[in-house]
């Protein structure tokens, strides 16, 4: 049974401003001024905020809550988990039967003889694990990565993070790295050597503006890699759990990693990550022991939500549902590009992950802002300016969509009539 959000304020005015200016001086603030929005419940691909208004949530938390928030299901898993034990020595002594649980129903999915997992915290967590596994199973020292790419902002994951302006501040970093173009086989034959480690890629680029390969390139990957001696590491953490249609976006690709990086929706709205790879790979971590450690990775709550989320996911379909209403939210945004050619420049996507450009791009925050002030939620991209992201729950409706392009359409209305 689903909880009813009802519009009545939970806040008074005063009440919500003191909220924002204490959020300012105790919460160490990477982007400049108040939060417009105090999130006080959500349900469904549904928000509501503080003041009684309810929000549709297009961008899934940014492609976490793919079952949607507050799903009965994983809130009874959190419940009885919780009941038993929040927390014990996750690597050490103990058999912890959530991990188990949800290791095996990985396994289930992944491709290949990716049968093992090491569960974390976050998607940069994912992605430091297996950058650490190349290196040791290697014993090279190099990494392949692209240009536009996001892993992450520990130094790892950023050191393979293609943003010059986040990286400069923070070097030296983890050295040597290659940034090369992305769905590019020729450069990348030419920057895979006999010193590097891995190749570490995004399927599907999801900051750069959800940039889709050409069929050849993640093949063509493999094959190189497979030449070279390095191993081919995929960061699902957001193009995992169904997002493009698949369990895992690059078997839109048939192409089998060494690694396998997950995070956001694996942990059905609660922090988990996982970094999968073969049983042979991971033996390096034995040599010596406690090559890798974590302290709250696996954590059993979050693990009890991530099988129920998992469960839901196979049960009710929402793989093949993605690819079904993908499709459909292809053909309406296809639609708003048609009735407004002179704003709206690209759209693409695949599975419920899609992107909108824009012309001139500073239009894209112009509209971001007055889709919200229409009550529903968009994003921007991290490294794609003049890019809107749109990547509902893979319970989205029919309905919804259309909800998500009418507001788009105003929207639009708004700013040229203005502009």
């Amino acid at each position: 049974m689903t909880k009813e959000l009802d519009l009545n304020p939970t806040l008074s005015e005063d009440e919500a401003a003191d909220y924002r200016k204490r959020f300012v001086e105790h919460l160490s603030q990477t982007v400049p001024g108040e939060k417009e929005m105090i999130v006080v419940d959500a349900e469904g691909a549904t928000i509501k905020t503080s003041d009684g208004r309810l929000f549709l949530d297009m961008i899934s938390g940014i492609a976490v809550s793919n079952i949607g928030h507050s799903h009965p299901r994983v809130v009874e898993a959190v419940k009885h988990q919780i009941e038993s034990f929040a927390h014990v020595n996750v690597y050490g002594r103990f058999t912890l039967t959530p991990q188990v649980e949800i290791a095996e129903r990985l396994a289930s999915v992944t491709p290949g003889d990716l049968d093992v997992s090491f569960l974390v915290s976050t998607g940069t967590e994912a992605n430091e694990g297996a950058l650490k596994l190349a290196r040791k199973y290697t014993g090279r020292p190099g990494f392949v990565s692209f240009e536009r790419s996001f892993h992450g902002r520990t130094f790892g994951s950023l050191s393979v993070s293609w943003k010059e302006e986040w990286r400069k501040p923070f070097e030296p970093l983890l050295e040597p790295v290659d940034f090369i173009p992305f769905d590019d086989l020729d450069a990348a034959d030419k920057a895979i050597t006999d010193s590097t480690a891995a190749v570490i890629v995004e399927p599907v680029q999801g900051e750069a503006g959800v940039q889709i390969p050409s069929d050849e390139f993640l093949p063509g990957l493999r094959r190189l890699c497979d030449e070279r001696g390095a191993l081919l590491i995929c960061d699902e953490v957001q193009g995992a759990m169904g997002r493009s249609g698949a369990w895992f976006s690059c078997q839109n690709w048939d192409v089998t990693p060494d690694i396998i990086t997950v995070a956001k929706a694996f942990g059905g709205g609660l922090p988990l990550g996982a970094f999968i790879s073969t049983a042979e790979i991971f033996s390096t971590f034995l040599d010596p022991p406690l090559s890798h450690l974590t302290t709250f990775g696996g954590n059993p709550v979050s693990c009890a939500a991530a099988i129920a989320a998992f469960d839901v996911i196979k049960e009710e379909g929402l793989v093949e549902r993605a690819h079904e209403m993908g499709e459909y939210l292809t053909d309406r945004l296809q639609s708003v590009q048609k009735h407004f050619p002179q704003a709206v420049a690209a759209t693409r996507g695949i599975g419920l992950w899609h992107a909108v450009d824009f012309a001139p791009p500073e239009l894209a925050q112009q509209v971001v802002t007055r889709m919200q002030d229409r009550g529903v939620v968009v994003g921007s991209m991290l490294n794609s300016a003049g890019t809107i992201r749109i990547a509902p729950p893979l319970i989205v409706t029919h309905a919804e969509i259309d909800t998500l392009i009418g507001v788009l359409r105003h929207s639009l209305d708004d700013i040229l009539t203005a502009g």
